[in-house]
């Protein structure tokens, strides 16, 4: 499989990853054959990138971020508590809790591994996507650091609650953060550090954020790290960038520029090694002029994956970056327009 800009598709080709929704639903299956007509909706409803069959590199594997089961539920639970909290219902903190739960366990179970949340779906359900994808690179990044099981749970925690105070849409209005404490303080059975973080996560690490302007090591630790996961995934999907979505390293590259003004240099050192720079199936140029489709990651190496290189129709070979120091990957063949 490879990974193309819809711009791209032509009638014929094979989906070889379903089209989902954020909130779970699928659009097309994978095997389907794409129409002109599908196309034509695919674009209407946003989408920019898919992964469609390529004889050459079937054995590439792309795991999801999160199982499709697990991502159901969990949608499900965050989708429910947040709907409820808008009609002034009552929050579920034992839900909260479970789903917190069981996105650190999956990712555990993952060990060393690194994440990826470039979105090929739909996005239906902002905050939901929002929160799923935040909580997840929270997740990664928390799992690399000192923190007890109960403590990660907790960091997860604010992670998915971080936004429940704002409307379901892409702007923001800055009194979003004390509405959104105010409602989660309340929760009795949710470490009051979670919920901190919905008053604290557009604070920056040079003082110059919102509502307190607060600085350094005066943000609380869970909010430093939130708070590089939350502006990454809106950096990622176009929300912080005049609506134009970026590549994971592009992305990355934004985040690495912010570093030591509005988020913390060294949460992004960890950040770095815990997310997946050019994913599976991505095309991309190598310094030697050479095209390639990236195959496998190298963990804690993001920017050196292994790339399958190819000359017209023909495979080359296998370049591990890790391996060749002297190359490097030069720019991705796949950038969003």
């Amino acid at each position: 499989m490879k990974l193309v800009k819809i711009d791209s598709l032509a009638p014929g080709d094979k989906l070889a990853m379903p089209v989902n929704t954020s909130s779970g639903k699928v659009i097309l299956n994978t095997g389907c054959t794409l129409t002109e007509n599908y196309i034509h909706k695919l674009k209407q409803l946003g989408m920019r990138l898919l992964y469609i069959h390529d004889d050459r590199f079937e054995d590439i594997e792309v795991t999801e971020a999160l199982d499709i089961k697990v991502r159901n539920t969990i949608t499900q639970g965050i989708q429910y508590t947040y709907e409820g909290l808008q009609k002034g219902k009552s929050v579920d903190e034992s839900l909260i809790k479970k789903i917190a739960k069981d996105i650190v366990d999956y990712v555990r179970d993952l060990k060393d591994k690194s994440a990826s949340i470039l979105s090929v779906s739909t996005n239906d359900e902002y905050i939901v996507g929002h929160s799923i994808n935040v909580a997840l690179l929270t997740a990664f990044v928390g799992n690399r650091m000192d923190f007890t099981i109960s403590q990660l749970c907790d960091l997860v925690t604010g992670a998915i609650i971080h936004d429940f105070g704002r409307e379901n849409c892409k702007e923001e209005k800055p009194e979003h953060v004390q509405k959104g404490f105010d409602l989660m303080r309340k929760c009795r059975e949710l470490d009051l550090h979670s919920a901190i973080v919905c008053y604290e996560h557009h604070e920056n690490y040079d003082g110059s954020g919102y509502p307190r302007k607060i600085k350094g090591s005066s943000i609380s630790l869970f909010t430093s790290i939130i708070r590089v996961a939350d502006l990454y995934d809106n950096i990622l999907h176009g929300y912080e960038n005049n609506n134009v979505p970026l590549m994971p390293h592009q992305a990355y590259e934004c985040i690495l520029a912010l570093s030591g003004s509005v988020v913390d240099p060294k949460i992004v050192e960890i950040f770095r090694d815990t997310i997946v720079f050019y994913p599976n199936g991505c095309p991309v140029l190598l310094n030697n002029d050479l095209e390639g489709i990236v195959v496998r990651q190298n963990t804690g190496s993001p920017q050196r994956p292994v790339v399958r290189t190819y000359n017209n129709s023909d495979i080359t070979g296998d370049i591990d970056l890790l391996k060749n120091l002297t190359m490097f990957v030069k720019d991705v063949l796949v950038i969003q327009s």
